[in-house]
């Protein structure tokens, strides 16, 4: 997932459910010189991953049906399987299409050329971001990338074609940026503290208010687990999987609300808070260990620091361009099953995304 400041946490959790799906597809981070997957704020902001497929919808006129396949004699038709696509993926293919689009658009309009090289060059972003789970260190034969990308797009869900189409987004929101990015030495001086300074590692639990902590507290004090809680209760997606174990940040760094890192460097190892409330959630947070400053020298990384904080604001600014540009989008659904489904969704504010034109 991309690194985002604070400033645009917001944003990014109310877009969340609309752009979730090609957003979360690629991941550029920068910490010791190599990619991450997904940063602590990602992890913290996070909210509950997307319901299941919506309910049925009144379904659009279909056209003239077509025989796909028959079993026993009995013809299973086009149209029947359509339908039943539209209301399984039907919106989430969608919105990847309408995400997309975008992007295509302003960079036509900025008269920016895309071309395959470009769209190959974000698969390669997103193996090194994975780090190829810590396998391949050296330069990948064909056969290996493409076993590696299907590897990928299996162990998260997503289709060949769906990663074309994120893999097509990125590459032009990333023409659109690239010339804006500018580095000053202060800049460089801050990610160096962030990236080499003292760190913490903490374990989280996010709810959806603090009503809910005394139960928590409760069973935590009769001994159990934190992380076994953190399975069970947390409402985030991403981080509840590893016990709500997030990546270690430092005081220094600026992608972390001050209300997280002034509670986590108060805490002893073990110790855990009171519910903190930051972006619409509660957090409980549990400090695992203290990470010593490593004794690194400013002039010997500067390279490194210069190429990964370039790729983290990239990828900020990346995030930025698109979420804007799908807000400003006109946006008509002419299907009956997708845009029904589209306006329920936004009314119970699973997604949040343009309002329909005209609907």
């Amino acid at each position: 997932m991309f690194e985002l400041t604070k400033m645009q946490w917001s944003a990014q959790r109310t877009l969340q459910g609309f752009m979730c799906c090609a957003m979360c597809l690629v991941g550029v981070g920068c910490d010791h010189g190599a990619p991450v997957g997904a940063s602590v704020q990602d992890q913290m902001m996070a909210s509950q991953e997307q319901p299941a497929s919506p309910a049925p919808s009144p379904v659009a006129k279909a056209a003239p049906s077509r025989t796909v396949a028959s079993v026993n004699g009995v013809a299973i038709e086009r149209k029947d399987l359509i339908d039943l696509l539209l209301r399984a993926k039907g919106l989430t293919i969608l919105q990847q299409m309408v995400l997309r689009e975008t992007a295509k658009q302003e960079a036509r309009r900025k008269g920016i050329a895309i071309v395959e090289a470009d769209i190959e060059q974000e698969y390669e972003f997103t193996l090194q971001a994975d780090q190829f789970n810590g396998k391949d260190p050296d330069k990948l034969t064909p056969a290996r990338r493409e076993q590696l990308i299907d590897d990928w797009a299996r162990t998260r869900g997503v289709s060949r074609e769906e990663l074309r189409m994120a893999m097509e987004r990125q590459a032009c929101l990333r023409k659109l940026v690239q010339d804006r990015i500018e580095i000053d030495e202060t800049m460089l001086r801050k990610e160096f503290d962030r990236t080499y300074g003292e760190k913490v590692e903490v374990r989280h639990i996010q709810l959806e208010a603090s009503r809910y902590f005394p139960q928590i507290k409760q069973r935590l004090e009769r001994g159990e687990k934190f992380e076994e809680l953190a399975r069970q209760f947390s409402m985030n997606g991403l981080s509840k999987r590893n016990g709500g174990l997030l990546p270690p940040f430092g005081a220094a760094d600026d992608t972390v609300p001050g209300v997280f890192i002034k509670a986590a460097f108060e805490l002893k190892p073990g110790e855990y808070t009171n519910p903190i409330e930051a972006e619409g959630y509660v957090h409980v947070l549990k400090l695992e260990r203290r990470i010593p400053a490593e004794p690194a020298k400013f002039d010997d990384v500067r390279a490194t620091l210069t190429r990964h904080l370039k790729a983290r604001l990239t990828a900020t600014a990346m995030q930025d361009i698109g979420a804007r540009l799908l807000m400003q989008a006109e946006l008509r659904i002419e299907d009956a099953v997708l845009r029904e489904q589209y306006k329920r969704l936004q009314t119970a504010k699973e997604i949040e995304g343009p309002a329909l034109l005209g609907q």
